[in-house]
């Protein structure tokens, strides 16, 4: 029976909670199609380097150009929607001020993200290219395609979805309704994937050496991996939240991380 005012409308929250769960293990889901995706393109060749390439690729096979260049993480950040506001739910009882930034900086980053990707637009262009009957109209149109890529790698150097992720699971070191191993894992998964996208960026706009490549290659792979495991653990965890019959709202909170 609930005692207060505060935990029934707590626990009316319960919903967003499912959702939120049903969301990240979505987001885990779609690591493993992306893999499938990956790993057979990788065997046949790298990603292109070059706009023709590019628009070859995408003329070729479509669903590997629009993986390469970001399909996923279209879905992913979608994704976040829900399981921000999930976490956000739960975590602002135990520092409201981190929480928000955190929530804050995950729209902004899917705002940002969906408004910079170019998967469709390269894909569009590809085939008006494929069509194009005159040199000017080539020449137009890989201009623009260039464009595209150049919009593409700029957008890798600013991570907010993960850096939102990493300030959430650090919230969640002192929440009593997620694991400390659930923030560990999301502080260092979610803290290497945003440390990668810096390291891309920076091997597109500085000199590329082979320090850079292998560091860019180690927190993607490494912090991919330990997201991976994040999203499942937070998944299972605010589906499990999501059945109880006491709110975690109504729970005592502990001291935030900025007290």
């Amino acid at each position: 029976m609930f005692t207060s005012k505060a935990e029934i409308a707590g626990f009316r929250w319960n919903g967003l909670y499912k959702i939120g769960g049903a969301a990240a293990l979505l987001c885990a889901g779609m690591y493993f199609v992306t893999m499938g995706i990956y790993i057979p393109a990788y065997r046949v060749a790298a990603p292109p380097a070059t706009v023709l390439e590019w628009f070859a690729l995408f003329q070729a096979k479509a669903l590997t150009g629009l993986f390469f260049l970001g399909l996923a993480d279209v879905m992913i950040s979608l994704l976040w929607c829900p399981l921000s506001l999930a976490l956000y739910a739960i975590l602002k009882q135990s520092d409201q001020a981190w929480a928000t930034i955190a929530t804050a900086f995950a729209f902004v980053g899917i705002a940002f993200f969906l408004a910079t990707n170019t998967a469709w637009a390269m894909l569009y262009l590809s085939r008006e290219y494929a069509a194009a009957t005159s040199e000017a109209q080539r020449s137009t149109l890989l201009s623009a395609g260039q464009a595209m890529v150049a919009v593409t790698e700029g957008a890798r150097m600013l991570p907010l979805i993960p850096l939102a992720g990493l300030i959430l699971s650090t919230v969640m070191l002192r929440n009593k309704m997620f694991g400390k191993a659930t923030a560990w894992v999301g502080i260092l998964g979610l803290g290497l994937l945003a440390a990668s996208g810096f390291f891309a960026g920076y091997a597109t706009t500085g000199p590329t050496t082979a320090v850079v490549s292998v560091l860019t290659g180690v927190t993607y792979a490494g912090g991919g991996l330990l997201s991976l495991a994040w999203y499942f653990l937070v998944g299972l965890r605010l589906l499990k939240l999501g059945q109880r019959k006491v709110s975690p709202l109504s729970q005592p909170s502990t001291p935030g991380i900025g007290e």
